[in-house]
C-alpha cells in the first residue's frame, strides 16, 4: 500500500513529484538492500531538500510504526487475538487494491506486462527470496536491451558529487559490528554481557541483506531469531507479524517489536526492553540509508540514459509483479481456508469486499479502514 499512499499524497494532492519520477525513484531502491518504500522517500526527500529534509522524511515516515510497535512489545496483550479476526481479509483487500492500482502505472509494452506476469506467477509458485533480487536484475536487463518505445525528454540536472564515504561507513560498520558480533558469540562468558551490541549486529546484518522488503526480512529474523538463536516463540513472532499489518509505515519496523522481546528473553528490565526498541529502528534502517545517500548520485549521473531509462521500465514492472506474488499468497490463504459457507465465513467476505470497495471508491483514508477493522474485531465475538 505505501507506493499507492505516496502517489495519492505527494503527486496527485501536494503535486511535489510527478508520477515517472515517483516510479522511477521506487525501480532504483528496488534495486539496492534494505526497506525500499522507505528508501523511496528518503530518495524523494533528498531530491526535494537534500540530507536535512531525506532524514526526516525517513524519520517522519518510520517513527509512528516504531512506537505503536514499541507499545507492542513492552505490553504484548495490546490487542487479544479477537480484535484481530478481521486483519486478514483486510490486507487480502490491500493487496488486491496495491495490483489494482499500480498495474496501470507500467509503461505500455507487451514485455513489461509480460514481465509484470510472469514475475508475479513464479515467485507465487516458487516463493524464493532469491527470486525478487534476480527477478529485478533481468527485467531491467531484458527492458533495456529489448523495449523500442519512445521515452519523454527529461532536462539535463548539474551532476551531484558521489559521497565515497557513505559505502565506505556501510562497509565499516558491516565488518565492524559483524567482526564483534561473531566473536561475542564464539565467547559465552563475554556474550551475556554484550546482548544489546550482538543484537545490534544481527539486526544491521539483516537490514543490509534484506534484498525484497518486509518478506525477505521476516524470513531471516525467525531463521535469526526464533530458529537459531531462540530468543523468541514461534507464537510471540507470528502476533508481531501479524500486529505489523495494522499498523503504518514501513514493514522493517518489526525489527523493533523483535529486539525488544529478545531483551525481554534474556530477563532485561523496562528500559533495556526500549532500548532494544532503539536498537531495532536504528540498526535495521542505517545500511539502507547509507546506501542510499551513496548510490543516489551516482544514479542522478545515469538516469538520463536511454538504457537506464528503460531498465527502470522494466524493473518497475518487476516491482509491480511482486506485489502481484504477494496478494496472490496472502489471498491465497485467505480464501483456501473456507471449505464450507457459514455465518463467520459470511463476515470475512464482507470485510474484504467492504475493505476493497472503500479503497478503490478512495472515500475513506487508509487508516481510518484499519481502526474501523479493528473496531469491529472488538465488538464482533469470534
Amino acid at each position: 500500500m505505501h507506493i499507492p499512499q505516496f502517489k495519492r499524497r505527494l503527486v496527485d494532492k501536494h503535486r511535489f513529484f510527478d508520477q515517472d519520477t515517483l516510479k522511477d525513484v521506487n525501480a532504483f531502491c528496488s534495486l539496492l538492500p534494505g526497506p525500499s518504500t522507505t528508501q523511496t522517500i528518503t530518495v524523494l526527500g533528498l531530491k526535494m531538500g537534500g540530507p536535512t529534509l531525506a532524514l526526516l522524511s525517513l524519520v517522519v515516515w518510520s517513527l509512528p510504526g516504531a512506537i505503536l510497535m514499541s507499545i507492542i512489545a513492552l505490553s504484548p496483550k495490546f490487542l487479544g487475538a479477537g480484535h484481530l479476526q478481521f486483519m486478514q481479509p483486510m490486507v487480502a483487500a490491500f493487496l488486491a487494491y496495491s495490483v489494482i492500482s499500480m498495474a496501470p502505472w507500467i509503461r505500455k509494452s507487451s514485455l513489461n506486462y509480460g514481465i509484470f506476469i510472469v514475475l508475479g506467477i513464479l515467485g507465487f509458485m516458487i516463493n524464493s527470496p532469491l527470486l525478487f533480487p534476480l527477478g529485478m536484475v533481468l527485467a531491467g536487463i531484458l527492458s533495456a536491451k529489448f523495449n523500442k518505445y519512445e521515452l519523454p525528454l527529461v532536462s539535463i540536472q548539474q551532476p551531484k558529487p558521489i559521497r565515497w564515504r557513505n559505502l565506505t561507513a556501510f562497509g565499516i560498520i558491516f565488518l565492524v559490528v559483524g567482526g564483534v558480533g561473531l566473536a561475542l558469540n564464539n565467547n559465552a562468558e563475554y556474550f551475556q554481557l554484550a546482548h544489546p551490541f550482538v543484537l545490534f549486529e544481527n539486526t544491521y546484518r539483516i537490514g543490509a541483506l534484506s534484498f525484497g522488503g518486509g518478506n525477505t526480512l521476516a524470513a531471516m529474523s525467525h531463521e535469526q531469531y526464533v530458529v537459531y538463536h531462540h530468543r523468541l516463540s514461534p507464537q510471540e513472532f507470528n502476533t508481531g507479524l501479524g500486529l505489523l499489518q495494522a499498523l503504518p509505515g514501513p514493514n522493517f519496523n518489526f525489527m523493533v517489536y523483535v529486539n525488544s522481546m529478545a531483551m525481554k528473553s534474556f530477563g532485561y528490565n523496562t528500559i533495556y526492553q526500549l532500548m532494544g526498541c532503539l536498537i531495532g529502528l536504528i540498526a535495521v534502517f542505517m545500511p539502507g540509508t547509507l546506501m542510499v545517500f551513496f548510490a543516489y548520485p551516482l544514479w542522478h549521473r545515469l538516469q538520463t540514459h536511454r538504457s537506464i531509462r528503460l531498465a527502470l521500465d522494466g524493473i518497475f514492472a518487476a516491482a509491480v509483479g511482486f506485489i502481484l506474488t504477494a496478494a496472490l499468497l496472502i489471498n491465497y490463504y485467505f480464501w483456501q481456508q473456507f471449505i464450507q459457507f457459514n455465518q463467520h465465513v459470511a463476515m470475512q467476505v464482507g470485510v474484504f469486499a467492504i475493505t476493497l470497495t472503500l479503497l478503490c471508491t478512495k472515500k475513506v483514508a487508509t487508516p481510518f479502514i484499519v481502526l474501523l477493522m479493528i473496531l469491529m474485531g472488538w465488538l464482533i465475538p469470534m
